[in-house]
């Protein structure tokens, strides 16, 4: 979703002069290192597109440095800072002034794409830790839920599956398909293969409602799947 916001240089000294609150903060260029935190923080806790803003080169109480700030390089600092997180975060650098100082404000919009974090997840693959892609980041967030996570456990491993259709009240069909295997579960589909890896079927989670047992017999999970039909 692309978000533009627009503030005018008046609204930004109107609330760089306000007391600072939830949705402004104000830094020195020598207080940056956590700048990266600040903008994750706005970017998860504003409403959706509602604009934040961090001044750079102001002192706490709304007054502008005195000193001479090469904001070019300040700039190019912050970008560095804030390309850690995850995911990205729409933000908007203008330079303002108050007639004869300048400051940077780096305005952020609360996020759609929310939770962000400040810097990047990681995995285990082998013997090394690699930063997760975006698929294994998604797959992370999912398994918050507590479905998700309890079938993940399972991929790569074989269920026994029991299937029953439902229109309406009326049960018209069960079946039970006991060599299956969970391929992969995420936040929206559960996709099962066949043992030998020939066939393949995926549900939507939307779709279907997920129940939990375990088959005692195989030593395994089983999952049940009721599907709804119109």
């Amino acid at each position: 979703m692309e978000v533009k916001v627009e503030m005018s240089d008046a609204d930004l000294l109107a609330r760089l002069r306000d007391a600072e609150d939830h949705f402004v903060e104000r830094k020195t260029v020598s207080d940056l290192n956590d700048c990266a935190k600040t903008v994750v923080a706005f970017a998860n806790s504003a409403p959706v597109g509602w604009p934040c803003v961090l001044y750079v080169g102001v002192r706490d109480d709304g007054r502008f440095e005195e000193r001479e700030i090469d904001f070019d390089s300040i700039q190019k600092s912050i970008n560095k800072k804030l390309g850690d997180i995850y995911p990205r975060v729409a933000y908007f650098p203008k330079i303002i002034s108050d007639g004869t100082k300048r400051a940077l404000a780096i305005i952020v919009p609360g996020s759609l794409l929310r939770p962000h974090f400040a810097g990047p997840s990681y995995i285990r693959v082998g013997s090394e830790s690699k930063v997760a892609s975006e698929q294994q980041y998604d797959n992370l967030i999912a398994q918050r839920n507590s479905k998700v996570y309890r079938i993940s456990k399972y991929i790569d491993k074989p269920v026994s599956v029991e299937i029953k259709w439902e229109r309406g009240n009326r049960t018209f069909s069960r079946g039970t398909r006991n060599d299956m295997k969970v391929m992969e579960c995420n936040e929206s589909w559960v996709t099962l293969t066949t043992l030998d890896g020939t066939s393949k079927e995926a549900y939507p989670l939307n779709d279907i409602e997920l129940s939990y047992d375990y088959d005692h017999g195989k030593n395994r999970l089983k999952i049940h799947l009721t599907m709804i039909s119109d």
